[in-house]
């Protein structure tokens, strides 16, 4: 039964249905499902299977469901919750929670997904002509479907509502209490304030503390320290004037980094970290070995040392439910990856294509008189 009017007059909670998968983003169903809960919404966790324990991708959850797919009927729910890791590619192949699902939609209950969850929608041919978004991952997937996919934290689509990454919770969970009019008496900020403080929400949730945010900063901006040091040698030690004219162009992009990451700091009124990862020492060390053995070696490390960047920060990112404190890291990995590029590109065209041999003529066998 929706919610609506009792026989003794009293108003029933809402009644929503978060799916679960093993290896299920442990954020993007707890969070959800925490606010609802203080909201005073009933919240029906369904599975595939009864007697199955489900296991959150980063060890946090741990749960068995209220429920399966087969045998609830969608229109017993206000509302679908679909949270991603890899549990949506689960999701898809239970032609039941595919037809659950289906159901939800068709009958213009609120269907939320987020991360990989818009692949439960892609399997039911739920998104065609639809605005929406998703991780980065499947959103080639969206537009093969006949999705419009946009790259926004919050997307809504009449009874649709899509966002794309942990980062995005507290906006995408704000959005469901205000849709299924859970949010009065509160004060969620507008869903379109980028300037809230959406990371209180994200705590109080059960997302990542202040601390944790914190941490993450400090980290990146240790890291962020110890690539412009690096740089800065490598750019010191190349021969070619190219090469040491880009490695400085990148201290400048770490430089831009390391500003964002303590202006986030600042706003969020915590000391800023003046730690690098490694010590000057261990640099110079580095940069002697690789000066005796050329420019090649040099970019090829540039190379690694860009990537390990990419890497970090794309982990940062995804780990994080601050909005805020996300899209710096998501500028960062973007800028990171276009400054790999261009030394992907110095090695290819300056080095690499140098040292190609060119091919040795065929050799004409003599010919006897």
């Amino acid at each position: 039964m929706t919610s609506g009017q009792t026989a003794n007059g009293q108003t029933d909670a809402k009644r929503i249905a978060i799916l679960i998968e093993q290896i299920v983003e442990d954020s993007e169903f707890q969070i959800p499902a925490n606010a609802l809960r203080q909201a005073g919404a009933n919240v029906v966790v369904l599975g595939s299977r009864m007697n199955e324990a489900y296991q959150g991708k980063q060890g946090n959850v741990s749960i068995n469901p209220d429920a399966t797919t087969t045998e609830v009927l969608a229109k017993e729910f206000d509302a679908v919750i679909i949270p991603g890791g890899m549990a949506p590619g689960t999701m898809r192949t239970n032609r039941n929670t595919v037809r659950f699902v289906q159901d939800a939609i068709a009958q213009q209950k609120l269907v939320a997904a987020i991360c990989h969850g818009p692949q439960v929608l892609i399997e039911g041919d739920l998104v065609r002509g639809r605005r929406m978004t998703g991780f980065k991952a499947i959103r080639k997937d969206l537009q093969n479907a006949g999705a419009r996919v946009v790259d926004e934290p919050l997307v809504v689509d009449g009874n649709l509502i899509t966002s794309r990454r942990p980062g995005d919770l507290p906006i995408f969970t704000t959005a469901i209490l205000n849709r299924l009019e859970l949010a009065s008496g509160s004060t969620l900020p507008n869903e379109t304030d980028w300037d809230a403080n959406w990371w209180k929400l994200g705590e109080a949730w059960g997302g990542s503390t202040k601390d944790e945010i914190v941490q993450g900063i400090n980290t990146a901006i240790a890291s962020a320290r110890y690539g412009f040091e690096t740089f800065e040698h490598y750019a010191e030690i190349a021969t070619d004037e190219e090469i040491s004219r880009v490695f400085l162009d990148i201290c400048a992009t770490k430089q831009h980094h390391i500003h964002w990451l303590e202006t986030r700091l600042d706003v969020l009124g915590e000391r800023r970290s003046r730690q690098s990862i490694a010590n000057g020492t261990a640099i110079q060390q580095k940069m002697r070995l690789q000066a005796n053995r050329g420019d090649a070696l040099i970019l090829r490390c540039a190379l690694g040392d860009l990537q390990t960047g990419v890497i970090d920060t794309y982990k940062l990112r995804n780990r994080l439910t601050d909005p805020t404190t996300v899209a710096i890291f998501d500028a960062m990995e973007i800028n990171l990856a276009r400054e790999e590029q261009r030394v992907v590109d110095l090695y290819h065209t300056r080095l690499v294509m140098e040292t190609i041999e060119p091919p040795q003529p065929t050799r004409q066998p003599a010919v006897r008189g």
